[in-house]
């Protein structure tokens, strides 16, 4: 069976990037910021920190090149309890519940295009979908996921010319005012922004999950994380700058629906009511591209713990990992708020994914000649910027960051019963 390459894999990449937070976070952000040059700097940021993780990741990939993600680049740089506590989390938070906010979105968006389509029969219908279509094989995820990802991109820039072509009602302020917009930028609230965005950008990692299923693997990965990430981070700073030229800054703070606001204000009700349809129909490529990569870590988690094994195929799709991740996203779709589940997801996998990078520093010093001294740049950037956003949402949103924090450490703390068990 022919492996997928580069422009795949890139797909996955895009895909699991420009999902609900590119729709969703900017009403959020105008809570606490009021100027545009606030918030297109808010997404420069995310989209450097975002790069600066891919670099590294790439880079970690070449040397520990294995399918599994954090699950297996965490166990061979620490200790087996931080693989098995990074698979954990990435199934659950890292895909179950990303797969869930995506499909409530989507749900929300076709609701708007027709209003007697009920939200959570939309997001569960999206997820059914979305697991069928990643049942046969390979070969056909991979034509699947790149014909979505390419509607979704054909889409996004459609709106974005739209925009240019058509005037706008956005009100916010556009000159900078050096004095202002710094305050502003130094207040907690745009830290608090910035989670929102690093929760649009996550996904850049999305090709390291099934590294051994792609064609020349370090290779493709390499460049599906550095190519898709750029993409995604130009694609978003123009979308946001889109939204806020189309409608005024009163009708998008605090709504989920930001798509459709925006355009309703270009094109008229009448008009907004399919393309929130074709939104919706773009958030497909979503939920599929998180369909696609939480399984295989699940897998990779069965060849290390025998009490998994049930999730790793003898040969092919990982349909009981597949089934297992759309089971934990159908319930968490029907039970769990919005705003709440973005930062419980965000917490544990920031702390996971800044483990991963600091094995830069470990596998540097281990083998200099394999990891360049100019990659400690790109991971000491991710890291600092990674850590005081870490900190920030503990000092404001405790709750749900202690919930994360304390997901850790029970699952890290659960492989030594299994590995004793084992023994």
């Amino acid at each position: 069976m022919r492996s997928p390459g580069s422009y795949a894999a890139t797909s996955l990449v895009v895909a699991s990037m420009v999902g609900t937070g590119a729709f969703t976070s900017l009403g959020y952000q105008l809570f606490d910021l009021d100027s545009g040059p606030q918030i297109l700097l808010l997404w420069l940021i995310g989209g450097i920190i975002a790069l600066c993780g891919a670099l590294c990741y790439a880079a970690i990939a070449k040397a520990l090149p294995q399918s599994g993600g954090e699950h297996h680049f965490l166990g061979e740089l620490y200790h087996p309890s931080l693989g098995f506590m990074a698979g954990v989390l990435s199934a659950i938070s890292g895909f179950a519940a990303p797969t869930a906010i995506t499909a409530m979105a989507f749900g929300a968006y076709l609701h708007s295009a027709i209003p007697g389509i009920h939200p959570m029969l939309a997001g569960i219908t999206v997820i059914i979908i979305g697991t069928a279509a990643h049942m046969a094989s390979a070969t056909t995820s991979a034509r699947v996921q790149t014909a979505a990802t390419g509607l979704k991109l054909a889409l996004i820039v459609a709106f974005l010319i739209a925009a240019i072509i058509l005037p706008g009602k956005g009100d916010i302020r556009w000159a900078i005012e050096p004095a202002t917009d710094l305050d502003r930028i130094l207040q907690p609230g745009f830290a608090i922004a910035l989670i929102y965005v690093l929760y649009a950008y996550s996904g850049w990692n999305a090709a390291v999950y099934g590294l051994e299923e792609w064609k020349q693997p370090t290779v493709t990965v390499r460049r599906a994380l550095i190519i898709g990430t750029s993409l995604v981070t130009v694609l978003y700073i123009a979308l946001q700058a889109a939204f806020l030229h189309a409608a005024p800054v009163s009708e998008l703070r605090g709504v989920i629906e930001i798509g459709h606001v925006a355009a309703t204000s270009l094109f008229g009700e009448k008009a907004a009511a399919p393309i929130a349809g074709l939104f919706a129909l773009g958030l497909f490529a979503s939920v599929s591209a998180m369909l696609w990569a939480g399984p295989r870590v699940l897998a990779a988690m069965g060849r290390s713990t025998p009490a998994l094994s049930t999730f790793t195929p003898k040969s092919g799709v990982p349909r009981v990992a597949l089934y297992f991740q759309m089971s934990l996203a159908l319930v968490l779709v029907t039970s769990t708020g919005f705003a709440s589940l973005v930062t419980y997801t965000l917490i544990g996998l920031t702390l996971s994914t800044m483990l991963t990078v600091a094995g830069v520093f470990i596998l540097h010093r281990r083998s200099p000649e394999t990891m360049p001294r100019i990659l400690l740049l790109p991971a000491t950037i991710f890291l600092a910027m990674t850590a005081f956003i870490v900190v920030r949402s503990i000092t404001t949103e405790p709750v749900p960051s202690l919930i994360g924090i304390g997901t850790l450490l029970i699952t890290a703390a659960l492989w030594f019963p299994l590995h004793q068990k084992r023994s």
